[in-house]
This record gives C-alpha cells, structure tokens and sequence, in this order.
C-alpha cells in the first residue's frame, strides 16, 4: 500500500473516531446539563432543611409551638433525619455532576489532540494525485484500490467503538451484578421488627450493610452513566424497554428515600428487582455488541482480502 493509502486509510479511521467521540461529548453534555439540574434541586433542598432544623433548635415560634404540642423532640429528630437526608442526597448529586464533567473534559481533550483533519485530507489527496500522474495505466486499480482504504479505516474506527462499548457494558454488568448479590441477601439481614430495634436503626452491622448497598449502588450508577456516552457513537439509545439516558434515574427512588421511608426492608427488595432488571437489559445489549462486533470485524477481513486480490492481479 502506498502512503498516500496508507493515510487515507488511516484518515478515516480517525475520523470515524472523531465523529463518535462528538456523538459521545454530546451525550455527555446533556448528562452535565441533567446532573447540574438535580444538583441545584438538592442544594436548595437542603438549604431548606436545614432552615427548618434551626428554627426547631432556636427560641422560634416554631420551636414554642412544638413544645406546646409535647412533640418538639419528635419534630426535631425526624427535621434532622430529613437534613441528614438531605445532605447525602446533595453529595451524591456533587459527585454525579463532578463525574459528568470528567466525561464531558474526557472526550473534549481526545478530540483537540484529533487536530484539523480537513486539511490532513487535502494533503494526502495532493499526494495521491501525484501517484497517479506517475503511473496512469493503473488508475482504475487506484481508484478502487483508495475506496477500499477508505473503507478499511471506517471499518477499524468501528471495531474499536464497539470495543470500548462492550468493555463499558461489560463493567457496568459487573457492578450491577456485585449491587444484585448484596442487594439479594436482604431477605437475611432482619425482619423490620428487629431491623429497627426501637424505631432507629441500631445495629452497626446493618447500618454497614445499607452504606455497602448504597456504595454499590453508587457505582453501578457511575458506570451506567459511562456506558451511556459509550453507546452514542455506535447507535444504540436503549437498554431493553429503557433508554440510557433514563438508566440513572431509576436509582433516585433508593438515594431520596432510604433515610426517610421506614419501610426499608421494602426499598431495599424494590432496589434489587430495578437492578435485576437493569443488568438482564445491560448483558443483552453486551450480546448485542459482542455480535454486530464480530460483523464488523468480518467486514474488515474482507476488505483486507479484496484489496489482497487487486494487489496481485
């Protein structure tokens, strides 16, 4: 192959790259856009909270009314769960927003080293033109011979998309199958009666237990969110009956109300049924990927074998 093929071969395979990696900035803009949103909502929130704990700690009207119910205790402790409640919930929503914004720097940094590639493509056409000039006779094989470059660097882009896509599927099965097994075992961990010894949460153990799942769940989340930027750029934009876009979302149930729903026995089996169902609908879309992968890969094969034949003939 001769280097201006060489490098148009090349050309496209970057800017098949370059045109995914657009796809996936995009994708990843709209996750910061969403994830600033949810951040400001909780901020407020618990500014709000934590408002309404003052004015129960304080000489308020709040506080005097509450006391003359015989319930400021009462109203004081289920203020300060909410504004405990409240203060994970604004540091999850950080962590989400600081995570988007990596994928968003990602993707932005890969494509300033990409460089002018237009001008790259006038280059390598100049040089082509000149190979031809030197041996007119075999045009229609050049002709046909540049296609196929062309083609074989498209090709290669989107066996590597691909790759990074099965790899990200691929983590993210694995992080909602560690959260399923822990998040399964809750039949086992205790009734509500004696979860709940005394109306708190007590034991130490189970206390673990739900910062374990919600660690968990943490980072299923987080590698949903990547496999989402992962799939933009090889067409896929749902899991199952899902979109990927909505993937994170089905955990705001658990983060919102696992501190303030007593029923915890309850949310914890309704988590666990959400991340069953998300990891069926992530391994799916693993084989999905796994098969148009191995199409792909044919595809190159036989370019590869095509412009085999044309050199020999």
């Amino acid at each position: 192959m001769s280097d201006a093929l060489q490098g148009l071969r090349e050309l496209a395979r970057v800017e098949v790259e370059r045109d995914g990696l657009q796809q996936q900035l995009q994708a990843a803009r709209q996750q910061v856009d969403e994830a600033t949103r949810r951040y400001v909502d909780a901020a407020a929130k618990l500014e709000q909270e934590k408002s309404d704990v003052a004015e129960l700690e304080s000489f308020s009207m709040a506080r005097i009314l509450a006391g003359l119910r015989g319930t400021r205790d009462v109203d004081l402790s289920r203020e300060q769960a909410e504004y405990l409640a409240a203060q994970y919930a604004t540091s999850d929503a950080e962590a989400r927003l600081a995570a988007a914004r990596r994928e968003v720097i990602d993707r932005e940094t890969r494509l300033d080293a990409i460089g002018d590639l237009e001008a790259r493509r006038v280059e390598l056409l100049n040089q082509r033109e000149r190979e031809l000039a030197a041996d007119p006779g075999s045009l229609a094989v050049s002709t046909e011979l540049t296609e196929l470059a062309a083609r074989q660097g498209g090709l290669e882009a989107e066996v590597v998309q691909l790759q990074e896509a099965i790899t990200a599927a691929s983590q993210a099965s694995e992080a909602l199958r560690e959260a399923s097994l822990h998040l399964g075992n809750a039949g086992s961990w205790a009734t509500y009666d004696t979860f709940f010894g005394g109306g708190l949460v007590a034991d130490l153990a189970k206390h673990n237990r739900l910062d374990k799942a919600g660690e968990l769940m943490h980072r299923a989340d987080a590698a949903l969110a990547h496999l989402s930027a992962e799939l933009a750029d090889v067409r896929v934009d749902a899991v199952g009956s899902v979109g990927v876009t909505e993937l994170a979302r089905t955990f705001d149930i658990w983060f919102d109300n696992i501190f303030s729903d007593l029923q915890v026995r309850g949310r914890i089996h309704d988590a666990a049924a959400r991340v069953d169902g998300l990891l069926r609908d992530v391994e799916s879309v693993g084989r999905d990927l796994t098969r148009r992968l191995a199409d792909a890969e044919r595809s190159v094969s036989a370019v590869e074998d095509a412009r085999r034949d044309l050199l020999v003939t």
